[in-house]
């Protein structure tokens, strides 16, 4: 099996079938995070797509490392952009769908119903806890790798990281559901 380095270079000088490749191995964390940081399936669709579209065009500019961490970075600064265009507060909506990362889907009452408590558990962080916790656990980057996709300071995520998971952990035990 071809690295995720091995294959942005051969995307990057034009083969489709290694940026396919690309997007199915990294389609569902770029496609949850987005959900989870607009609070819309559809909206986070639309900027995952804008994300592999911007990859595609950007494949020149990655120099290696965490393909998943320069990913989730692109997706980031599309999920920015789209803010700035909507130029509202960001809102999640409850009755939003969220697709759990790295597990194929499936539908049951009790698990809906942990994804609406968990929506719930999200609105209720501050907007940049709920970043960090989105990108450094729901998408699995690292707290350096979060920092360098926000451009905020490490101690800044780190401390939004372990905020957020403190006030998670609470609102889920209140509801029963952790």
């Amino acid at each position: 099996m071809r690295s995720d380095p091995d294959l942005a270079h051969a995307a990057a000088k034009g083969s489709e079938a290694a940026f396919a490749e690309l997007v199915r191995r990294h389609q569902a964390r770029v496609r949850g995070m987005a959900r989870r940081l607009t609070g819309s399936e559809a909206q986070g669709d639309d900027i995952a797509q804008m994300t592999f579209l911007a990859a595609w065009q950007k494949l020149g500019t990655y120099a290696g490392g965490t393909f998943s961490a320069w990913i989730c970075t692109i997706c980031w600064r599309e999920f920015l952009q789209w803010r700035r265009r909507q130029k509202i507060e960001i809102e999640f909506d409850e009755t939003a769908e969220i697709i759990p990362f790295d597990r194929p889907f499936e539908r049951s009452a009790n698990e809906a119903e942990n994804r609406m408590d968990l929506a719930r558990a999200l609105d209720s962080l501050t907007e940049a806890q709920r970043v960090c916790v989105v990108l450094c656990v729901a998408a699995g980057l690292s707290h350096r790798e979060a920092a360098e996709a926000t451009g905020w300071p490490l101690g800044t995520v780190k401390s939004h990281v372990l905020r957020g998971v403190a006030q998670l952990r609470t609102c889920l035990a209140s509801a029963d559901v952790a």
